[in-house]
């Protein structure tokens, strides 16, 4: 299970400043101190095999990694994007990856969604915008001429944090998406309460 985050300002971790204490043993002059152990440069970013297995661990089904080559996936042209694509028990969900290096290690990534439903319009995915400060969506047509709402929310990975980062990030991902879907059945000028989503639990 996801745990519900204490505020969105937790994904910035601040580093703790460490001051060594002065010893209050003399020491030997003639002693020179011993060496300290080189500090190692945190780990830049994740890949998509340490998110994907992350998300099945939380219950999800998540097939595995693949790069985009020119392909079009739910109306958008995509090339050398590698991407997720998620079930989480209630709606399917893609997740691409950004900035990656050689050893596959990416810097950012995008929550996003293709929501085809009765009612969409320019107006609902305005209202939406103004009203929703992380998730944003746009309005498309799919190649059969059905509209199709379009959700995105970008994240940037930050150095050092391990895949629990992506703790965070989830929930409100998965929050919003099922507030806006519930408010697809609600009037234009109504706020539509947040529905609780959560992925399913693996038994354990």
């Amino acid at each position: 299970m996801f745990t519900t985050p204490r505020t969105l300002a937790a994904l910035a971790v601040a580093p703790l400043l460490l001051m060594a204490a002065p010893s209050l043993a003399a020491t030997d002059p003639g002693t020179a101190p011993a060496a300290r152990p080189a500090a190692q440069d945190p780990v830049l970013g994740l890949t998509p095999a340490e998110v994907r297995a992350w998300l099945i661990e939380k219950g999800a089904t998540v097939a595995v990694p693949r790069t985009i080559e020119g392909e079009t996936i739910e109306g958008e042209a995509f090339q050398g994007q590698t991407v997720l694509q998620v079930n989480d028990g209630s709606t399917n969900w893609l997740i691409f990856f950004y900035g990656c290096d050689a050893t596959g290690r990416c810097q950012d990534i995008q929550f996003a969604a293709n929501i085809v439903a009765d009612g969409l319009s320019l107006d609902r995915i305005n209202a939406w915008n103004r009203e929703q400060r992380f998730v944003k969506g746009y309005l498309q047509m799919n190649p059969n001429g059905t509209n199709a709402a379009v959700l995105q929310f970008d994240v940037l990975l930050q150095p050092g944090l391990g895949v629990e980062q992506m703790n965070d990030p989830t929930v409100v991902w998965l929050e919003l998406l099922a507030r806006f879907i519930e408010s697809l059945i609600a009037p234009t000028n109504e706020v539509a309460p947040a529905a609780p989503v959560t992925l399913p639990t693996t038994g354990s």
